[in-house]
């Protein structure tokens, strides 16, 4: 009883009194009139604090077989499924509120590495592996299937919000796709084949496309000594601590051709009449984990070789079934991303359906430098005004809007290493997804943070808010710091057992679609759970 008071305690008597008149006049279908316009924001507002504050319940969704590592996942619409890519090569449908597994949607030759509903329908679906297959699903009917020539990694992929329209992010090019047709009807490339294109999004009503696009590749030579000198302490770690060392690694054969030759730019987007049927990391390090029983930690080298490191014991490397190390079906991300330091991300025009040049490198900046693990270290607020992101050391929110584009709105320092952002359904809260490191004892698996308003009228509510918090966290005897910057560290998320979870690691953290439902995690052991 003595915590739950404590927790009541954020409450004030007058937030408590709007409460109980918000759901009073809720229930007497009141909060439409004009003078009750902002009640419902109030009540999700609330709802989502509390779910902030309160000790999570936690649930682990249903998903059949052995998913192997989860990668990503992304919400319907309608907020009712959840559709998630793993390391078996497949994708799963889920049903958000029961946790029970609906569907799975199998046929892509290697993981898959990105996925996105249509935003005017639940039941579009479109997938990219890293075999350079697009999968275009029809839940109730089917796919439609289109392979890169290439065969490169399918990186980022994007629904246009409103027309039948998929952009495909893969080595240097961005595809257009009207996937009733056989083919893209456009392709538009950067400069050289060595200047990656890792992500692309529409902002909320289409009329920006979003592109992260690489920034001058780092020298291979610093590369390769950055990747030795940390697997030279490691290993000095290892043999320190009396559990023998040994430096596994793998030949990692590289398949993949480039293409060189420069595509035309297409300047003008055709009218489609038809319906919709839509980790660690440093500076020069771009990493992923995975795993079926231990944290691993990809290091993607200049010289095609795999490094995998981990706290402590034998290594043995998991099979994908058929006698194939798991690993090998991430080298194709060694091949397309080794040696690249950072991203730039860049908003262009597409009100008009005109398609970029991407050639540019200084038109439209957002962010210059910025790390992409995959699409989930980079989310669009709701209403399409922000951009959240993060580099080395630093999480940013940025604005979307013409007349402030990349205006830095909020930022903060970040201690740990950021593979995951997002900004959640009332925009009042980032959610940040941590990477685990080799050398952690206690792991720290997410980070929320308040949104701190900077405009007058809100400081005596985050005043109230740094008061509350900072009660909050004596009484608790938590070690939460408050940074006074423009973003308020609230809590941080561990494991609920740490002896039994030891080497899980976040692949992707998201706040589920209403205010207060919960957060959705997923990790390089398979697992898919919701605190709530």
């Amino acid at each position: 009883m003595g915590k739950v008071k404590k927790r009541q305690e954020l409450l004030h008597c007058n937030q408590s009194q709007n409460i109980l008149r918000d759901l009073m006049l809720r229930d007497f279908g009141l909060l439409y009139y004009n003078c009750y316009k902002t009640n419902t924001r109030e009540l999700e507002s609330i709802a989502e604090t509390n779910l902030i504050v309160k000790k999570h319940e936690e649930l682990e969704y249903d998903l059949p077989g052995i998913p192997k590592a989860t990668f990503l996942m992304v919400f319907s619409p309608d907020g009712t499924k959840m559709a998630s890519a793993h390391g078996n090569h497949s994708v799963y449908i889920t049903e958000v509120a029961t946790g029970k597994n609906i569907q799975i949607l199998s046929g892509h030759p290697r993981t898959p590495w990105c996925i996105a509903f249509h935003p005017s329908s639940s039941q579009i679906l479109a997938s990219g592996c890293l075999g350079g297959q697009v999968r275009v699903w029809d839940l109730t009917n089917g796919s439609k299937v289109w392979n890169a020539e290439s065969q490169t990694v399918i990186a980022s992929l994007a629904f246009h919000p409103s027309e039948k329209l998929l952009v495909i992010a893969t080595n240097n090019e961005i595809h257009f796709w009207d996937w009733s047709q056989s083919e893209p009807f456009a392709v538009i490339t950067t400069k050289s084949d060595k200047v990656k294109v890792r992500y692309v999004a529409f902002d909320n009503l289409g009329r920006k496309l979003i592109t992260g696009i690489a920034n001058t590749p780092v020298n291979q030579s610093i590369l390769r000594y950055m990747c030795d000198r940390s697997l030279f302490f490691n290993e000095l770690r290892r043999v320190r601590s009396g559990n023998g060392g040994m430096t596994y690694g793998s030949q990692i054969p590289n398949n993949y051709s480039e293409r060189t030759t420069q595509n035309e730019t297409i300047q003008s987007f055709r009218t489609i009449a038809t319906e919709p049927s839509h980790s660690t990391q440093s500076s020069l390090l771009d990493t992923v984990t995975m795993d079926n029983h231990d944290s691993f930690i990809l290091q993607y080298t200049g010289n095609s070789r795999t490094r995998i490191g981990r706290g402590s014991g034998e290594l043995e490397l998991p099979n994908d079934g058929d006698g194939v190390p798991f690993l090998e079906d991430i080298s194709a991300l060694e091949s397309n991303f080794s040696g690249i330091s950072s991203y730039r991300i860049q908003a262009w025009d597409f009100s008009k359906g005109e398609i970029p040049d991407i050639t540019h490198c200084e038109k439209n900046i957002v962010i210059r430098k910025c790390n992409i693990h995959n699409d989930a270290s980079i989310d669009i607020s709701s209403d399409g005004k922000l951009l959240a992101t993060c580099f080395v050391g630093t999480i940013g929110i940025y604005s979307l809007q013409w007349e402030t584009l990349g205006e830095r709105i909020y930022w903060t320092e970040a201690k740990h290493i950021v593979i995951s952002v997002s900004i959640s359904p009332t925009q009042e809260h980032l959610l940040v997804g941590l990477a685990r490191s080799i050398f952690q004892e206690k792991y720290t698996m997410a980070s929320i943070y308040r949104l701190m308003h900077k405009k007058s009228q809100n400081q005596d509510d985050d005043r109230q808010c740094i008061q509350d918090w900072n009660i909050y966290n004596t009484e608790n005897d938590l070690n939460f710091k408050n940074i006074k910057k423009s973003m308020l560290l609230l809590r941080e998320l561990l494991p609920n057992d740490q002896s039994t979870t030891g080497h899980i690691s976040i692949n992707c953290i998201r706040w589920a679609p209403q205010p207060g439902q919960g957060l959705v995690y997923a990790t390089n052991t398979g697992q898919l759970n919701i605190l709530h």
